[in-house]
C-alpha cells in the first residue's frame, strides 16, 4: 500500500506542477514545485527513497523539456544527496531553514543545470528573469510544501 501511495504522490505532484505552471504562472514565472517536492522528500524520507524520488522527479522534468535528457535527473539526484547529507548537521524541520535551503539550493541547481547545458549542449536555457525570481518563489513556497508532505507522511505513511 505504501508503494502505491508513493506512486500516487509522484503522479499527483507532477500533475499539480503541470497545472500550476499552465494556469497560475504570472509573467511566465511560477514556483518549481518539482524542485520543492524533491527538497521536501530529501528532508523527510529515508536515503534510498529520497534518492529514488529525486531521480524520478528529475526524469519527469526531463520529459517535459526538449533537450539535455538526463540533466534534471542528475541535478535532482545530487540535490537530494546533498540535502540528505546536510540534514544531519542542520535542523531542516524549521521553516526558516527550509526557506534558506530552498533559496540557496535553487541558485545552486540552476547554476549546475546551466553549466551542464553550456558544456554538453552549447545552449543557454536559463533566462535572467527566472534566475532572479524563481529562487525567491521557491523559498516562499517551501514551508507549505514541506507541511503538506510531512502531513502525508504522518497520516498515511507515504514517504
Amino acid at each position: 500500500m505504501r508503494q502505491l501511495g508513493d506512486v500516487l504522490l509522484y503522479f499527483l505532484t507532477g500533475v499539480f506542477y503541470w497545472w500550476w505552471t499552465g494556469h497560475l504562472s504570472i509573467f511566465g514565472m511560477a514556483p518549481d514545485f518539482i524542485f520543492l517536492a524533491a527538497l521536501c522528500v530529501a528532508i523527510i524520507a529515508s536515503p534510498v527513497k529520497a534518492l529514488a524520488y529525486g531521480f524520478f522527479f528529475g526524469v519527469y522534468m526531463d520529459l517535459l523539456g526538449t533537450n539535455m535528457f538526463g540533466a534534471y535527473a542528475l541535478t535532482y539526484t545530487l540535490l537530494v544527496y546533498g540535502i540528505h547529507s546536510m540534514k544531519r548537521h542542520f535542523d531542516m524541520a524549521a521553516p526558516f531553514s527550509q526557506i534558506i535551503t530552498a533559496l540557496v539550493m535553487s541558485f545552486v541547481c540552476m547554476l549546475f543545470y546551466q553549466g551542464l547545458s553550456l558544456v554538453l549542449a552549447k545552449i543557454n536555457p536559463l533566462s535572467l528573469k527566472n534566475f532572479l525570481t524563481e529562487p525567491f518563489l521557491n523559498a516562499a513556497a517551501a514551508p507549505f510544501i514541506f507541511f503538506i508532505f510531512s502531513r502525508l507522511k504522518r497520516k498515511f505513511g507515504i514517504l
